[in-house]
């Protein structure tokens, strides 16, 4: 469920139908950017690999855009109790977890990076060579996801970024048909919302969201039916490398150096954009069920794991 916290009290309060359960998780709520440019065609498809988006791949475009988010309002206001704000892609686990992030929301300090990059406020909203600094923001349908869209758009709107907002039915969002061009893997827009995170220790898995592969072969693209994992269409030899011996290693202590090394190298480039660290899987649970045979874990596992234990309170 991804309901906001008043709204789920006001339910657990209004009579004897059930309760909310969470715990700490490693899902992790974040922006996702667009490397590539999803208004210019190239070879019958937008968002093509080869092709440099024009705003987002400016660095102090996404330092600014890092530093102006009110990640503690987001995480305050639609999430509940153990679900912080993050700087990290790889939060929840210390073996994992980076100590060498951490994130900040000075809007004034973003402005001043943008203008030292050459993006003049004209009027309410920056320029540099005749480009506007504008962009879109999509995410699933959900009442939590479009308020945190305002939220983020109202941020950026402070530093002179120009946003349009655009819902997507969630089916369609996570529909990742070929021949659906309204999702993540065609990226036909510059920044989604969404959340991921790991289903293991070491998850490679998760982790191979950022990999491009030789010759960018794991980039959603056309030629893959935008079946590839990499959406971002970010290419980093040094993440690659990092990645590639992360398949290969045996030794658990490296591993994880490795892990945080790649979640580093996410953060530092502004790849994505995390924000909450979220329950892996808040449930509601009506009372008629036996709250003490629904088990939480093993780490990883799903929340119904053990169904088959469960049984009707009053039996």
């Amino acid at each position: 469920i991804q309901v906001e916290p008043e709204i789920l009290a006001q339910i657990e309060a209004d009579g004897d139908r059930g309760k909310v359960y969470t715990f700490p998780g490693v899902l992790i709520e974040y922006l996702s950017l667009n490397f590539s440019d999803p208004n210019t065609e190239v070879d019958g498809q937008r968002s093509q690999k080869d092709t440099p988006h024009p705003i987002l791949s400016d660095p102090a475009v996404r330092q600014a855009l890092n530093m102006s988010i009110q990640r503690d309002v987001i995480a305050e206001r639609f999430y509940d109790e153990g679900q912080p704000p993050t700087a990290n892609v790889l939060s929840g686990l210390e073996s994992f977890t980076s100590p060498n992030t951490s994130w900040t929301f000075d809007p004034d300090r973003a402005g001043q990076i943008l203008e030292e990059a050459g993006w003049i406020l004209n009027g309410d909203v920056r320029e540099k060579d005749g480009v506007e600094l504008a962009l879109t923001l999509a995410a699933p349908t959900s009442a939590v996801r479009q308020k945190e869209q305002q939220v983020i758009k109202e941020n950026w709107e402070q530093i002179g970024v120009r946003v349009e907002l655009l819902q997507v039915d969630s089916t369609v969002f996570f529909d990742g048909s070929p021949g659906n061009d309204q999702n993540p893997g065609h990226k036909y827009w510059d920044i989604d919302l969404s959340a991921n995170g790991p289903t293991s220790p070491i998850p490679t898995a998760y982790l191979n969201s950022w990999y491009a592969g030789p010759n960018g072969e794991n980039i959603a693209q056309r030629e893959n039916d935008w079946q590839r994992d990499n959406t971002t269409r970010w290419q980093n030899d040094e993440y690659d490398a990092l990645y590639e011996s992360l398949l290969q290693e045996t030794d658990v202590e490296r591993a994880n150096e490795t892990l945080i090394a790649l979640n580093d190298l996410v953060v530092e480039n502004v790849v994505a954009i995390p924000l909450v660290q979220r329950c892996d899987a808040p449930y509601a649970l009506s009372n008629r069920i036996r709250q003490e045979n629904v088990a939480i874990g093993p780490r990883f596992a799903l929340s119904f794991w053990n169904i088959a234990n469960w049984n009707l309170a009053d039996s």
